[in-house]
């Protein structure tokens, strides 16, 4: 039963977490390829505005 529970654990919080940081240093590669910084912030308000449009389109109506 603790083994099923911490794969449960690991699939909702830990690996969403770490997608999300080689996400951002992905991104960080990507955007220093064309000399432009990018920081934490501006990271998160692009993919906050991705999932809004997601979101939005794949609404019901």
């Amino acid at each position: 039963m603790g083994h099923i529970l911490f794969l449960i654990w690991y699939m909702i919080a830990i690996l969403p977490f770490l997608i999300f940081i080689e996400g951002f240093q992905m991104f960080k590669d990507f955007m220093k390829k064309r000399n432009i910084e990018v920081t934490w912030l501006h990271y998160i308000v692009i993919i906050l505005s991705i999932l809004v449009i997601i979101l939005w389109l794949g609404g019901d109506r």
